[in-house]
């Protein structure tokens, strides 16, 4: 059984929320996540690692997180990194230090982190960006930050853990490592290579006196939570559409953002979650290479982009925009696992005459509306149908209630549920968490 998401409900929210993507990230699930946080008692960030970025806005500030669950503010919420994210150690203890500085309380007992979850090493970012730089044919588009070669370690049964930096024998474990990853570098590019072990370790050593405290074992815990019919939070790291096995191979990421994820992450039952929302915004945005069928390079792009403010949190890179695609955003949400969606940004088009949505592909004179699998070739070489939609022309930034909102517009997010065929329960009109408007 679903939650109805009033604002009254989520007060009142027993049982597990997964809030994830449909698409290829970026929709604005950090604003999500910070609206039901406030009422979660374990919140648990579950897959990917530091390529995926949320910001939060609230009444302490702006924050921009990479690998701290956006819960972390609630100090009755025990926030969860768990075993199957990967963690860069320097960043994560900066993350933490920026909190601490803001004032805000970072202990064992409002963070835990996995002790299985693998280190992302210098190395694993010099071979990210080597692998991209001899691919043949279209590069991924990878961040550069050493997720991918990670994962392939973890996968290979080989690098560091957690429980590795905060165990007694790290040196001897770290020598080996960084050894064996020496001698694979000089391999792949053809000459010896050696990292500055002695300046690597120290930093190690800081970032471990942070974390140390708060490594441990959470698998007890989820399930402690879980049977107690706490209420717990699932936090995803990108979107459907670069799911590993689902998504637009080869340009995916490495890990499961739907609810396939948390399941993996937790053990916690596909059938004992509550509600799976699925976060999309009024428009379609991508970082990185890969297909993206309605892409617009020109105006309206660019136009999108600035009002829009589209350019990543962790990159800093500007994302590609275009009207938003409807079948993929279908197919992304049955990936995801989406009983109900948010839709964010929907203020962007406030200013905007005329709006579109994809509502199918035209490929060598034939048309689709519906896909079943997420073919890179497909989509690469298909051409957006548009369906148009006339504007309203009014500032939407003011409303919560939804039968206030113009005609156009509520018009224009019922064509969107009504084709996606999942309820819109959520309509955010700004970063804020009062500029939201619940159905």
């Amino acid at each position: 059984m679903g939650i109805n998401l009033s604002e009254k409900q989520i007060k009142e929210w027993r049982g597990v929320v997964v809030v994830t993507d449909p698409t290829w990230g970026d929709n604005g699930k950090g604003k999500i996540v910070d609206l039901l946080s406030s009422r979660a008692q374990m919140s648990i960030r579950y897959n990917g690692g530091p390529n995926a970025g949320h910001t939060v806005r609230n009444e302490h500030g702006e924050f921009k997180f990479h690998l701290i669950p956006s819960a972390i503010f609630n100090p009755d919420c025990l926030s969860i990194i768990a075993n199957t994210v990967v963690i860069d150690p320097i960043k994560l203890g900066e993350e933490i230090l920026a909190l601490r500085k803001a004032g805000i309380a970072v202990t064992e007992k409002n963070l835990l982190i996995g002790q299985n979850a693998h280190l992302i090493m210098p190395w694993h970012r010099i071979r990210d960006n080597f692998a991209e730089m001899i691919r043949t044919g279209e590069k991924i588009g990878t961040t550069g930050k050493g997720i991918g070669p990670t994962y392939a370690d973890r996968t290979e049964r080989l690098g560091l853990q957690m429980r590795d930096l905060v165990g007694s024998d790290f040196e001897k474990k770290f020598v080996r490592e960084i050894d064996r990853q020496e001698r694979l570098i000089s391999v792949m590019e053809g000459k010896e290579y050696h990292f500055e072990k002695k300046e690597m370790y120290e930093q190690l050593l800081s970032a471990r006196e942070i974390l140390a405290p708060l490594v441990n074992e959470v698998m007890e815990k989820i399930d402690s939570f879980h049977q107690k019919g706490k209420r717990i939070l699932g936090e995803a790291g990108q979107g459907a559409l670069l799911d590993l096995d689902l998504g637009t191979y080869p340009f995916v990421t490495s890990s499961h953002p739907g609810v396939v994820g948390f399941n993996l992450a937790t053990t916690i039952p596909v059938k004992s979650i509550n509600e799976v929302i699925a976060v999309t915004k009024a428009y379609t945005t991508r970082v990185g290479a890969g297909p993206m069928p309605t892409e617009d390079t020109g105006a309206l792009g660019e136009r999108i982009r600035e009002i829009g403010k589209e350019f990543g949190t962790t990159t800093g890179r500007p994302r590609r925009c275009g009207w938003l695609d409807i079948p993929a955003l279908r197919y992304g949400a049955q990936v995801a696992g989406a009983d109900s969606l948010a839709l964010t940004k929907l203020d962007i088009f406030d200013e905007f005459d005329e709006i579109n949505l994809c509502v199918g592909y035209e490929l060598g004179g034939h048309q689709v509306d519906k896909i079943s699998h997420a073919d890179a070739l497909f989509l690469h070489e298909a051409r957006p149908i548009l369906k148009s939609f006339p504007g309203w022309g009014e500032n939407t930034t003011q409303i919560r209630d939804y039968e206030k909102l113009p005609q156009n517009a509520r018009h224009f997010i019922e064509k969107i549920e009504e084709m996606v065929k999942v309820p819109i329960k959520i309509v955010s009109v700004g970063a804020n968490r009062i500029e939201t408007i619940y159905r």
